[in-house]
């Protein structure tokens, strides 16, 4: 049973990464980034490919690879963000998912043409831990313990630095913020280099355990999204306890059930949670 609240805790934590992200770009842009999955797969994809020049481990290359993914979302943000900020905010949001559901095609094209059809999945091990009699494995715990440790720092960040100061505010009152002196378009873009780091630490970590195909992008950020709407969009807490669940439940109906029908359930959780949190049944 340990091994299976280890295995949940592992993805939980993948997950509260990946929603943390999408939440906190969300609640200070008011639009969603479709392409946020395909950050992950880029990110395992580049650390397979670093790995034939030198054997990083997976918080080392997260580490060396950060500037990158800041990088990258800050590209996402003059793609997707910026050349919409002048339409009205029902428009940028439609505008702005389709824009990012494009870009979500076209990238994993470029994944599949850049390393094939074959899933991605790092040979990287660590000694499982004995303890109490139980087997503990070394490399899910200690990405477990990494994962906690970037959320930490992402929290640390929002609350007691200047920036994310001003994306806490401009998430909470946009027209109020901007009175005060908070530049938008600078603050939204250090979000969504904050999100793609987030997303880019998370594929590193997930392919170390598990397989991520070239396709794959789209389907994280479905489940992301789920776990974001119910956790709360726009906030940092909730969607990462919701990580957590989801991990911890998924990791449970797999004892069960079959990985398609596990798919299945997740969803099937959606639908009943915004059921039940709207009060319908």
């Amino acid at each position: 049973m340990l091994q299976v609240v280890l295995n949940g805790l592992f993805l939980g934590g993948t997950y509260a990464l990946l929603a943390a992200g999408l939440s906190l770009a969300f609640g200070i842009m008011g639009v969603l980034n479709l392409a946020h999955g395909s950050i992950a797969v880029f990110a395992a994809i580049l650390y397979r490919w670093a790995l034939a020049y030198h054997p990083f481990s997976p918080w080392t290359f997260a580490l060396v690879a950060a500037p990158i993914f800041v990088g990258l979302g800050l590209l996402l943000h003059l793609l997707l963000v910026a050349p919409f900020d002048r339409l009205g905010h029902s428009a940028k949001v439609v505008v702005c998912l389709i824009a990012s559901l494009g870009l979500a095609f076209v990238l994993e094209d470029l994944f599949v043409w850049w390393q094939g059809w074959e899933p991605v999945i790092i040979p990287y091990s660590l000694t499982t831990v004995r303890f109490l009699g139980l087997a503990i494995p070394g490399l899910k715990a200690a990405v477990l313990g990494f994962d906690i440790l970037c959320l930490g720092m992402a929290l640390w960040f929002l609350r007691h630095t200047d920036r994310g100061l001003s994306m806490q505010a401009l998430a909470q009152d946009r027209e109020a913020a901007i009175i005060f002196g908070v530049a938008p378009g600078k603050t939204s873009m250090a979000a969504l280099g904050l999100a793609s780091l987030l997303a880019g630490v998370a594929g590193i970590f997930y392919s170390t355990v598990y397989p991520l195909g070239p396709r794959d992008g789209l389907m994280i950020t479905l489940k992301t999204l789920f776990i974001v709407v119910a956790g709360g969009m726009g906030t940092l807490v909730g969607p990462v306890v919701s990580g957590f669940v989801l991990g911890l439940f998924e990791a449970t109906a797999g004892l069960v059930f079959p990985p398609s029908l596990t798919e299945t359930l997740v969803y099937a959780l959606l639908v009943g949670y915004l059921f039940l949190r709207r009060g319908w049944l």
